[in-house]
């Protein structure tokens, strides 16, 4: 099953090993980016940096439309990480929906993006995708570091001051 989805660009990092590996038995972790999936050396540094135990996959998003619905369906446990909120909008968008919460790491300040929060910059297609996303029926948390309060996408739109 899958136990968590998160969208953090930094994808396999430190927080996820020790944070998220920790707190539950985690099998697998599923990477869903297209130009991560046709990127063998990040596949294999990804795949580098956990223990053995834990597998790690790498979908482009039309894998990821077959795979997913087999990992809800699966006994073991997998985490889900998008580098993009647009990437989780696309899957939406053709069908698929998330088991449980999306949860909302970091993604960095960048040209043309709107503050939302420390940690937290988006896109307006990005901010856009969250709306799909939420209009779907997933409900969105923005935490970027585990350790800071959360906040709900329409707590964090409201407190961004977004139209």
């Amino acid at each position: 099953m899958i136990i968590h989805y998160r969208v953090d660009e930094r994808v396999i990092h430190g927080q996820t090993t020790t944070k998220l590996t920790k707190e539950t038995t985690i099998h697998g972790i599923i990477v869903v980016d297209d130009k991560i999936a046709a990127d063998p050396f990040m596949k294999q540094l990804y795949k580098t940096t956990l223990p053995e135990s834990i597998k790690v996959y790498c979908f482009d998003t039309e894998k990821a439309l077959k795979k997913l619905p087999e990992a809800d369906a699966s006994q073991k446990n997998y985490l889900v990480i998008f580098k993009y909120p647009t990437t989780v909008a696309a899957l939406i968008e053709r069908g698929y929906r998330l088991s449980s919460q999306l949860n909302i790491g970091p993604q960095s300040v960048r040209e043309g993006s709107a503050y939302i929060m420390p940690m937290i910059g988006l896109l307006p297609e990005e901010i856009q995708a969250l709306d799909i996303i939420e209009q779907a029926g997933t409900k969105i948390i923005l935490n970027p570091q585990f350790m800071t309060p959360n906040y709900t996408w329409k707590e964090a739109r409201t407190k961004a001051n977004l139209k």
